[in-house]
């Protein structure tokens, strides 16, 4: 059976694992599975009325986030990658999608050229009616591979330690 290891970043990550009692990010196995992360940012509560500020701060989030899980593991990224050279699927939740589809499309490939420069995730984006907070009109989950993440930091002899 595979364990769960919950994470949170700090600020208001922390806040909604205290006050609500659930996780920014877990790990099962070799996954790690990031939800939730909006376009407000989590230290100052802010959230720009913009959606393409929204979509810039959702996507810095979710390398925080990914940075942070690693670093409470112990695992360190190669040099010169992000949290998002290891995500494998992307979920947007648009408020209002449908007023606003073709900014919301535009600036979420333009995000994932600038994020995701050496591969292509795979990308889902829905309109929903609302999220808790009216303030924030888009959110993300990601799913990525763990696996992948430890076969790109160890040597070919450290590997065949390890499967041996």
């Amino acid at each position: 059976m595979a364990s769960f290891k919950y994470h949170a970043v700090p600020g208001f990550g922390e806040e909604c694992r205290e006050k609500y009692g659930f996780s920014d990010a877990c790990i099962i196995g070799n996954r790690l599975v990031v939800t939730g992360q909006t376009g407000m940012d989590p230290l100052t509560r802010e959230t720009s009325p913009k959606i393409e500020q929204q979509i810039a701060q959702a996507f810095k989030n979710i390398n925080d986030l990914i940075i942070h899980t690693l670093t409470q593991e112990g695992h360190a990224l190669e040099v010169g990658r992000t949290g998002w050279d290891y995500v494998v699927k992307l979920r947007a939740f648009f408020v209002g999608l449908s007023g606003m589809r073709v900014e919301a499309r535009e600036n979420m490939v333009k995000f994932i050229k600038k994020w995701c420069p050496r591969h292509q995730p795979l990308f889902t984006m829905v309109g929903i009616e609302s999220l808790p907070f009216p303030e924030h009109l888009v959110e993300f989950e990601v799913d990525n591979e763990w696996y992948s993440w430890l076969v790109s930091l160890l040597s070919v002899p450290e590997l065949l330690r390890l499967t041996s």
